[in-house]
């Protein structure tokens, strides 16, 4: 571990199967909350399961897009106008168009119009990512982005460790007891759980995973039988916790233990699905596309609940309301990735001439 990074950058495919469960995750966890909500706010025993074991979508998006990050910072160095820009159109500017979009759906009373909000409570809700009940991560994102040319200058494997403890015990503090700085609004977007201190460890420990991750990936590779052993014991806990403290968010303390454990399983279920290739190749297209399925998502079922509510309030409609939902997305990001300035609107990731399936390597 001492050795210099490789130069080389590969495309981690293993990763980008993550974002494509992450990607389901997060639908699932807002289908079966529509599910909730139509029910007056009660689950049962099996759209409770759903929502607690699909709660970590989110945190996983934001270990990935630390690796990303770190990983091109680390080993081709870091261009800042070049960050600016891509981070911009790709991040920025979907999150203003779908916030706006998200308010006119949610016939919001604009500060312009007669009667409207105010300003000030405008602002406040459009900054902590409250024009819609998802956009909060993006703003989450944002505030890592606009930290990222800061943080990359600790990329060194020990600054990086550092950083990472550091990291853990801001996101610890926070999670705990909220943080009272005597100015209500400044509590406002420090407590809300768009506040990046309350995300900031998945992010960094994205990024000191660029330096364990080539044999962290090997010993998973050799050891696949085992990670998916841990990832049963894992789901028993987390049904033990729900069933016993409550239904829980993504803004948790024990995600902070739970999720470089999850990672691994993910790993280690890649590499299991590698006799269903087909399947594998479908999740990894969605790793693509998840970003924009991200931002659609929440429009589809706003649709499907106006139209066909029988599909979200029946438990047993669940699992097709779950499947229109992704499908529909999917089209949807697609339709509007073709029109004028559509990679504007979605954000797309170009998919990889190479076919995706990933050759094992050989234990040396």
């Amino acid at each position: 571990m001492g050795r210099e990074l490789n130069k080389k950058t590969r495309y981690f495919y293993e990763l980008n199967f993550i974002r494509g469960i992450a990607c389901l995750l997060v639908v699932m966890v807002h289908v079966t909350a529509r599910n909730y909500h139509l029910n007056d706010q009660n689950f049962n025993w099996l759209t409770l399961f759903l929502n607690q074991v699909a709660r970590y979508g989110t945190p996983f998006f934001a270990i990935l897009s630390g690796f990303l990050l770190y990983n091109q910072a680390i080993k081709k160095g870091f261009n800042f106008k070049k960050f600016v820009a891509s981070r911009f159109t790709k991040i920025v500017i979907p999150f203003l168009i779908w916030s706006f979009l998200y308010l006119l759906v949610k016939q919001y009373k604009f500060p312009w119009l007669e009667g409207g909000a105010s300003v000030k409570d405008f602002l406040v809700l459009f900054s902590l990512g409250d024009s819609y009940y998802h956009l909060y991560f993006i703003v989450v994102v944002i505030q890592f982005y606009l930290l990222f040319p800061i943080l990359q200058l600790a990329k060194t494997k020990n600054s990086m460790l550092a950083l990472t403890i550091i990291a853990f015990f801001i996101n610890y503090f926070f999670m705990r007891q909220p943080v009272d700085t005597g100015n209500e609004t400044f509590n406002l977007f420090i407590q809300d759980r768009s506040s990046i201190f309350k995300w900031i460890f998945y992010f960094i420990f994205g990024g000191l995973l660029v330096y364990f991750w080539e044999p962290l990936v090997k010993w998973i590779e050799e050891n696949v039988k085992f990670t998916i052993l841990l990832g049963a014991i894992s789901l028993c806990f987390v049904i033990y916790e729900y069933n016993t403290f409550g239904f829980f968010s993504s803004t948790r303390i024990a995600n902070l233990f739970h999720m470089p454990l999850l990672l691994v399983v993910l790993v280690g279920i890649y590499y299991a699905m590698g006799r269903w290739e087909k399947i594998r190749s479908y999740i990894l297209e969605l790793g693509d596309l998840s970003m924009g399925i991200y931002l659609v998502h929440p429009m589809v079922l706003y649709v499907m609940q106006n139209y066909t509510a029988e599909l979200l309030t029946k438990t047993r409609w669940i699992p097709l309301a779950f499947l229109i939902t992704v499908l529909s997305s999917i089209l949807l990001v697609k339709i509007i990735n073709k029109i004028p300035f559509g990679q504007f609107v979605v954000t797309v990731a170009a998919p990889k001439k190479v076919k995706y399936q990933e050759v094992q390597r050989k234990a040396s």
